[in-house]
């Protein structure tokens, strides 16, 4: 008999829309005290208040969140300035890589909207204080819930226009537009902005799975409202599963995982670069692996294998449907034996660095997390302050 746990899902029912406050608000109204946040900025340096309170509207009690803070204006802030503050924050370690996750797909998103590299990125709106409190915010109380994973339905798709720093500009927004692409979407009527450039990128890095609605055990729900006057908020669903029990890495044995692949011949070297790339990034993967030969006819080939947790097999399946178009996926569930070992830091390029600290024959092993490594280095190319991560 198989065992299995119980685990906390999130389901955010974003079809009316998703902004960074609508987010953080949902979370309030599901009971997450943010009272510690503007605490826990304050040591980084960011002196902020924060104002939570509720509202009903046509889609019934919510929440609404404020930020606020004491000096006039804000200034522009690189992707660099912006990850200091997060990594001075006295949160753990998957808080903070959270939201430094999220503010590197904005980054990018603002750097393609403008045509420019990411350390040039200089942010206006969304450098603002209330910005840095809801991403941040959005992390942190995910952790407080206790969530495992989050799923979500399609994002709405909206027209029309908006004034910003960079003058009036289509809607959805470039950056936004950016963010939205690859992710699930459903056409609306609606002429204002319903997602926002933090609202999707908070989508894009937190959601696990895009799916038609939640499964499992209802156990509350959080209803979040954001500054536009709409009737109807961001919902947000918390919801109990049981999971089978996988191995315990930090002990070491072994798991079942389902091995997908499938031969493909008909993709340019940029087709195949953005689905290799997509299908890494993609909720549920555990690792991809390209390998080229020569097809039928003499083509240019090669083997695409896909690796999995069995639970997974499906929502891994259609993205690589998804992404590849290939009208054959061979699937084939193996055994595998997992190293003991668990997350630590180390030090690497005048920073500590988050790590994964592993087990060998009688022997320990530490190695730099590779994004980590990656963002230090961004961050010395531009002459930004080392970025620290404490062990928590």
């Amino acid at each position: 008999m198989t065992e299995s746990f119980q685990m906390q899902h999130l389901f955010l029912d974003c079809s009316h829309g998703m902004s960074g406050d609508m987010t953080l608000a949902s979370l309030a109204h599901l009971g997450v005290d943010l009272s510690p946040l503007p605490g826990l900025l304050a040591q980084a340096g960011v002196a902020c208040r924060l104002e939570v309170w509720q509202e009903e509207r046509g889609g019934g009690p919510g929440c609404r969140v404020e930020v606020g803070w004491e000096a006039e204006g804000q200034p522009l802030r690189h992707p660099a300035d912006i990850a200091a503050i997060f990594a001075a924050v006295p949160v753990a370690d998957r808080v903070r890589d959270r939201a430094l996750a999220v503010l590197d797909a904005l980054t990018l998103a603002e750097a393609e909207a403008h045509g420019i590299r990411p350390g040039e990125v200089h942010f206006h709106e969304v450098g603002a204080v209330d910005t840095l409190v809801d991403i941040l915010g959005a992390c942190w109380a995910l952790d407080q819930l206790g969530v495992e994973r989050v799923t979500a339905c399609a994002l709405p798709w909206f027209g029309g226009s908006i004034t910003c720093a960079h003058g009036e500009i289509p809607l959805p927004a470039p950056a936004t537009a950016n963010l939205m692409r690859g992710l699930p979407v459903h056409p609306t009527d609606a002429k204002t902005e319903l997602v926002t450039p933090t609202g999707a990128a908070l989508a894009r890095v937190l959601v696990d799975e895009f799916v038609e609605g939640p499964e499992g055990r209802l156990l509350a729900m959080g209803t979040g409202y954001g500054a536009r006057p709409a009737p109807t908020g961001l919902r947000a669903w918390l919801v109990e599963v049981r999971e089978p029990r996988q191995a315990d890495h930090g002990q070491g044995g072994e798991e079942d995982v389902m091995q997908l692949e499938c031969h493909l011949d008909h993709l340019t070297g940029e087709e195949l670069g953005t689905a290799l790339e997509q299908l890494a990034a993609a909720a549920g993967v555990l690792d991809v692996l390209w390998l080229p030969g020569t097809g039928k006819k003499n083509r240019p080939a090669g083997l695409l294998r896909v690796l999995c947790r069995p639970a997974d097999t499906e929502g891994v399946a259609r993205a690589v449907l998804r992404h590849t178009h290939t009208l054959g996926l061979r699937r084939q569930l193996l055994q595998r034996l997992v190293l003991p070992r668990r997350a630590t830091t180390c030090a690497c390029g005048g920073a500590c660095l988050p790590a994964k600290e592993y087990e060998l024959e009688g022997r320990t092993y530490v190695r730099p997390e590779a994004d980590a490594v990656a963002r230090q280095a961004a961050a010395l190319e531009l002459g930004a302050p080392a970025l620290r991560f404490g062990r928590k």
